[in-house]
């Protein structure tokens, strides 16, 4: 296909939206006011001219006057046009904008309530996951009643109640290289998506694999990109693609850096080593794997107004790119912190970026053509594979070391470490160690376990054989301490991976000690961590986070 033809099928599939985006307004329109009549029994003449407002007409000495924008429009954004930055012209812009919102989360929920509040004429929605319990002190948009629901569905009920006058589409869907090539490009991707004809991208997304790939779908199509990101108490909003000034020289260029410009790509991890070669080794990996964490809300926790935050720090830089008004920024906050907001001026655009540099052709059949962002899109398109170079699929969860266990590793039921633990209470012959940090063992805990965190049993297993806890460690009250070691010490985590690795590591301690303790003493963990004895029926409603 010719540019041309492809640049008119762009603009036929533009066209085509518009339409769609158009006659799913009225019937929205004509169904409430089909349901306001049936309410009132009939419009008054008044009413009509009032609703009339709404076609954004006014007659005028016999003559129809257009208007930019219906009554209700003057009335819903009026407030926001008195602004001088906005003004009608801002409002028409907004109006007209067309955004694709990927991940309707923690941040997608505040990004998506006051960009629909404010007007924005055309949002997609673009989110695979449904709603839990547990996102709702921070994802504002979802509620009880819609647990269970996609969250791209759920914030579309949301934001259509709260403005009927704009359009939203939402698609259950992952942000993935599948998303483009066949079957799912085919049966379920969004020609809107296919072609980009978007003016911004947000990208509120939680993993690094889905930032970078979103980043060079937003280089190659030429859209700006608006990226945040929140974990623990710190978030980061960030504009990237941002076109700029141009000149001769740099027409083709005139952009600001791309968001692998200021966070490249890290190399994926080394291969592990094998369990059965080098058992020391294999351990060391994951527990490196460990102390470094994931990164993930799940793991790492989020405060509920930090995503609040970032979500409007993000809406704050979407307005600007749509007004036109925006320059490339990285803002940092920390709202838990005595310096809560600060921004960083950012580097110019990386010439050797891997997203959104020119090389030379690594191809020897055509080294006179350039390697672009828009030629690498189409490479990746045409590949028959439909792989992107460095992908690792976040929806794929990687086993945990907890999986992977070996005959050798001594591992027990939660039945039967609560069996133990009830038996061996009073004579205090098995001890049992939660390795959580101190703030995750506050929150929940078994009775009679002792509070050891991973790190300073890696540091010091000894710790495990002491005969009272750590000061520095909280415990409760009737927790399992004696004269001398235990006979027996079982481990406890959140799922069953730290537990494994801790009860390795001081095996191991012990058979290089083998005289130290004096007596045989047997080390096993809790297959499944407290996510199993949570659920086990044998103490059921101990509660999870």
């Amino acid at each position: 296909m010719d540019e041309a033809s492809s640049s008119r099928r762009s603009q036929l599939l533009r066209d085509l939206d518009e339409a769609r985006s158009r006659v799913a307004q009225l019937e929205d329109q004509l169904a409430a006011l089909s349901a306001s009549d049936s309410q009132s029994g009939q419009f008054s003449s008044t009413a009509a001219q009032t609703e009339g407002g709404a076609n954004g007409t006014e007659v005028v000495n016999g003559r129809k006057k257009e208007w930019p924008l219906s009554s209700r429009e003057y009335k819903r954004y009026g407030r926001q046009m008195l602004v001088s930055q906005i003004g009608l012209p801002g409002q028409l812009k907004l109006k007209k904008a067309r955004i694709l919102v990927v991940g309707a989360g923690g941040l997608g929920c505040p990004v998506l309530l006051y960009l629909a509040a404010a007007g924005v004429g055309d949002i997609t929605i673009l989110d695979h996951d449904s709603v839990e319990l547990s996102n709702l002190h921070r994802q504002v948009l979802h509620t009880e009643e819609r647990v269970g629901m996609p969250k791209a569905e759920s914030a579309r009920i949301a934001l259509q109640a709260l403005n009927s006058d704009i359009t939203i589409h939402s698609h259950v869907l992952p942000f993935t290289p599948a998303l483009f090539h066949p079957p799912l490009s085919t049966n379920s991707t969004p020609h809107s998506i296919l072609e980009g004809i978007f003016d911004l991208v947000l990208d509120c997304t939680d993993n690094p694999a889905t930032r970078h790939f979103l980043n060079a779908y937003a280089v190659s199509k030429g859209i700006p990109l608006v990226s945040g990101g929140a974990v623990r108490a710190e978030g980061t909003v960030g504009v990237y693609g941002l076109p700029l000034p141009a000149t001769e020289e740099n027409r083709e260029t005139a952009r600001g850096p791309c968001y692998a410009c200021l966070f490249p790509p890290s190399p994926p991890p080394p291969a592990p080593p094998s369990l059965s070669s080098d058992p020391a080794a294999f351990d060391k990996y994951y527990e490196q794997l460990s102390l470094a964490g994931t990164g993930a809300c799940a793991d790492e926790g989020v405060v509920g107004v930090l995503c609040g935050v970032v979500g409007l720090g993000m809406v704050g830089e979407a307005m600007k790119v749509l007004l036109g008004t925006a320059k490339p920024a990285l803002h940092l906050f920390s709202p838990l912190s005595s310096a809560p907001y600060r921004t960083i001026k950012t580097r110019s655009r990386k010439p050797t970026c891997p997203t959104c540099g020119t090389f030379p052709s690594p191809s020897a059949s055509s080294l006179t053509e350039a390697s672009t962002p828009k030629s690498r899109w189409q490479s990746f398109l045409d590949s028959p594979t439909g792989e992107w170079p460095g992908w690792s699929d976040p929806l794929c969860e990687l086993p945990g070391v907890g999986a992977l266990a070996s005959m050798e590793d001594r591992r027990v039921s939660v039945e039967e470490a609560k069996r133990r633990l009830e038996e061996g209470q009073e004579d205090r012959r098995t001890r049992v160690i939660d390795t959580r940090s101190g703030t995750e063992f506050g929150i929940v805990s078994v009775d009679g376990s002792v509070n050891i965190p991973f790190p300073l049993l890696l540091r010091n297993p000894s710790l495990a054989l002491a005969p009272s806890p750590p000061a520095h460690t909280s415990s409760p009250s009737d927790s399992t301490t004696s004269a001398s070691p235990p006979e027996r010490i079982t481990f406890l985590c959140r799922r069953g991976n730290d537990s494994l690795l801790a009860s390795r590591a001081l095996r191991r301690y012990l058979a290089s000690r083998p005289d130290e303790s004096g007596k045989q003493i047997e080390v096993e963990d809790v297959k499944g961590g407290l996510e199993a004895w949570a659920r086990a029926s044998a103490d059921e409603g101990f509660p999870m986070y």
